[in-house]
């Protein structure tokens, strides 16, 4: 019995190590006959874990879209309170959120130097006591975050709203 059961397992993960690689994922329908994928990022979600993972998978995008033969041109543009997380002076940030600034601080680094575009809001800096001098090097403040989505919508942007 104990011989039926431990070879049932192994054909079982077979099948499952098998079917896995036969359902390998790819965007090749959606991405046919592209060239360039143009996306615009709206941020605005409150939740330092949530932006650090959020700024990860945009990273993550990019990548997917680059192994897929398409060049990404991605622009996040945080708003409201998210523009406190971009700032080199945490002051008013709890402790129990450091680590989650520090992590999307250094992976917007990482994908500013590959090209993706960081902004933040000048209506939230300004609603938040922040001065565009105070943000990371990484990000640039806009008049309006609202107008810069709009503009590049215009050009040709898609609108990824994360909220």
């Amino acid at each position: 019995m104990q011989r039926f059961i431990l070879a049932f397992v192994f054909l079982s993960l077979g099948c499952l190590f098998t079917n896995a690689q036969a359902d390998k994922l790819n965007d090749t329908t959606a991405l046919s006959g592209l060239h360039d994928a143009k996306a615009v990022f709206l941020v605005n979600m409150r939740n330092p874990a949530a932006v650090d993972h959020l700024v990860r998978v945009i990273g993550l995008t990019r990548k997917q879209l680059l192994q897929q033969k398409v060049t990404p041109h991605f622009i996040v543009v945080f708003i409201g309170p998210d523009v406190a997380f971009l700032t080199k002076d945490r002051r008013g940030i709890p402790y129990t959120e450091e680590r989650d600034i520090a992590g999307i601080q250094g992976e917007i680094q990482k994908l500013s130097q590959k090209g993706i575009q960081f902004q933040a809001c000048g209506v939230a800096l300004h609603g938040m006591d922040v001065s565009p001098s105070m943000l990371i090097p990484s990000v640039t403040p806009v008049e309006s975050g609202f107008i810069s989505t709009i503009a590049y919508q215009e050009k040709g942007y898609a609108l990824v709203p994360v909220y």
